[in-house]
């Protein structure tokens, strides 16, 4: 049966103005609202005026981790009869699009939506108390954990993973998985990289990040990573290859990416871990490092039954993420910047950890990518790839609101990035003809950016603050003036562009082979700074061995990824922050390893 109305309205605020209407109709109907990433539109399929099935069909949801609400939420508001269901952790603002887009589609069958809204029925606590014993447990689920959990497994030591969500990956799950190749076969082999080394990986990683980088650890990364690669393409068949993006920011070929990107990554080592062996515990939440005796000896959690949960461990490794959603750990100078990251990243791993004494490094310091595009108000989609890929291969050029140049568009991310935020406005403009625009749509659908050109043409109806994200037109000075941009000055520098592009000289800023930008229509898209991934957490030795306040390690506590600060300095080179993940997961199993078989 053909769907019959569609009406569309915003996740946030429901549109829940009660007004007198008869019952739903029976039949098939649709109803769109605004997800995280843009319109999500539900079937609902109306039965004796009661709601018999709804049906996600069209989303631009992040994969993995609005899966478990595209479930559980259409099941529940079945099940219940009712529009009002409880969110599913991390998946917020998609569990209330589900809601807010069936809300629609019973409007939509003549329906009063009031009459299906029930206030969720909070579950009991069940009380009961599970005890598990284990060598090693791991809180936390993203590339750090599951790598940590995986070699500790596969070294031969029995491993829980406890991850609070109902998805696995963690921020993982937004990166696009790639990884740097230092010293690897493959690199050598494959890429045909002779020139790299780990004083050159070190070189690269510390002007990056400013030098304020933890240099033992950054040390630690450059000579491990070479094995660590060899082990994920060599023994486990991770799918990489090079990364299909090269960032201007290393100085030699070492970036890979794997297949899938990083939900491949995730779900094929979840799968290496319970088939070796190793057990997975969803919707298990720590809440308590067990401190006995001057050591950690395993964590205390509860479940999403209620279920109170003991880990005992030999050994503890927290790989439970930053605190990126958490504003009251923040540093006030990212206000107005874009979160596109999860909100489970809510720091509870370094608040842990605090309370037993633990150390912390840089905890002023976020990471902040350029290029955020404001689809959602104050979270933005990470275009970053998409960007680069139309600065690469087109004329397209970077201008603030002046309308004039500010940097070689093909400088570092972290250049890119320091440019922005030194804007008045923070914004940065990408300025591109017909020609940009086609490598633009076409990098976004490769990435998966947007699902369809239509989606992306929906930025054009978009304004945030009284500008627009994307503007079109014939005119580059109408564009300039819908955009808030000084228009003249775009024209005169556009002008200036194309000579220097028809000369084969970028004599401004020295970009290499400059091209024009003379193809209507015109195209401005906006790039504002983003951020997710913190830079700060808890201090850790080259063995991740915990630190605490009095300098010495906290006997039983390791850490990997976000959590444990230092590695990455004030920014990350482009892939070091998932290539920090995996390496020290790997290197945190392999140190607990070592320390266990020597104590046998």
């Amino acid at each position: 049966m053909r769907p019959t109305k569609l009406l569309i309205a915003t996740a946030v605020s429901f549109a829940l103005a009660a007004t007198v209407q008869a019952a739903a109709k029976d039949g098939t109907y649709e109803g769109t609202a605004n997800g995280k990433n843009g319109p999500l539109t539900v079937q609902v399929v109306i039965k004796n005026s009661k709601i018999a099935s709804v049906k996600v069909l069209k989303s631009g949801e992040t994969a993995m981790v609005s899966d478990a609400a595209m479930e559980r939420v259409p099941a529940e508001i079945v099940k219940t009869q009712s529009l009002r269901v409880d969110n599913v952790a991390g998946a917020t603002l998609t569990s209330m699009a589900i809601q807010a887009a069936a809300t629609n589609a019973v409007k939509a069958a003549g329906g009063q939506p009031s009459e299906y809204y029930k206030k969720p029925v909070k579950k009991q606590p069940s009380g009961m108390e599970v005890t598990y014993k284990t060598d090693v447990v791991v809180v936390g689920s993203g590339a750090s954990g599951m790598a940590a959990a995986v070699r500790a497994q596969l070294n031969g030591l029995p491993t829980i993973l406890i991850e609070k969500m109902p998805t696995l990956g963690g921020d993982t799950i937004l990166n696009a998985g790639t990884l740097i190749a230092t010293g690897s076969r493959y690199q050598k082999e494959v890429m045909k990289e002779m020139k790299d080394s780990p004083e050159l990986a070190f070189k690269d990683i510390m002007k990056v990040g400013k030098n304020k980088n933890d240099p033992v650890l950054v040390n630690m990364v450059t000579h491990k990573v070479g094995g660590v690669v060899d082990w994920l393409i060599d023994d486990l068949k991770i799918p990489y290859g090079p990364a299909a993006t090269q960032y201007p920011d290393h100085s030699a070929e070492r970036q890979l990416g794997v297949q899938g990107r990083s939900p491949n990554f995730i779900k094929t080592m979840a799968s290496i871990l319970t088939d070796h062996g190793g057990k997975i515990l969803m919707e298990t939440k720590a809440t308590k490092l067990i401190y006995k005796d001057h050591r950690v000896r395993g964590v205390e959690a509860v479940n999403a039954a209620g279920d109170e949960i003991k880990i005992y461990a030999k050994d503890t490794i927290l790989a439970s993420g930053g605190f990126g959603a958490n504003t009251k750990m923040l540093p006030p100078t990212l206000k107005g910047f874009l979160f596109y990251g999860l909100d489970s990243d809510a720091g509870q791993g370094y608040e842990m950890a605090r309370k037993i004494g633990a150390k912390d490094i840089n905890m002023d310091l976020v990471k902040v990518y350029p290029q955020g595009v404001e689809t959602t108000p104050n979270h933005g989609l990470a275009a970053t790839a998409s960007s680069t890929a139309t600065i690469n291969d087109t004329g397209a050029i970077y201008v603030n609101s002046d309308g004039k140049r500010i940097i070689n568009e093909r400088a570092s991310l972290g250049e890119l990035t320091d440019i922005t935020v030194a804007q008045k406005d923070k914004i940065m403009y990408l300025v591109m003809d017909a020609n940009g625009y086609k490598r633009y749509l076409s990098k976004s659908l490769e990435d998966k950016l947007v699902p369809d050109e239509a989606e992306l043409r929906k930025w054009l109806k978009i304004v945030n603050n009284g500008k627009p994200v994307m503007v079109e037109s014939d005119s580059l000075a109408k564009a300039a003036d819908v955009m808030g941009i000084n228009a003249k000055n775009l024209e005169a520098t556009v002008a200036e562009w194309n000579k220097m592009a028809e000369a084969g000289k970028d004599t401004q800023f020295g970009r290499k082979d400059p091209k024009e930008l003379i193809k209507a229509p015109y195209y401005i898209v906006e790039q504002k700074p983003r951020f997710a991934t913190t830079l700060g957490g808890l201090k850790a030795n080259a063995k991740m061995q915990i630190i605490g306040k009095n300098g010495k390690p906290i006997p039983g506590l390791y850490g990997a990824g976000c959590v444990v600060g230092g590695a990455n300095g004030a920014d990350s080179m482009t892939a070091m922050m998932n290539s920090w993940a995996i390496i020290s997961g790997v290197e945190a199993a392999d140190a607990i390893t070592a320390s266990l078989k020597k104590n046998k």
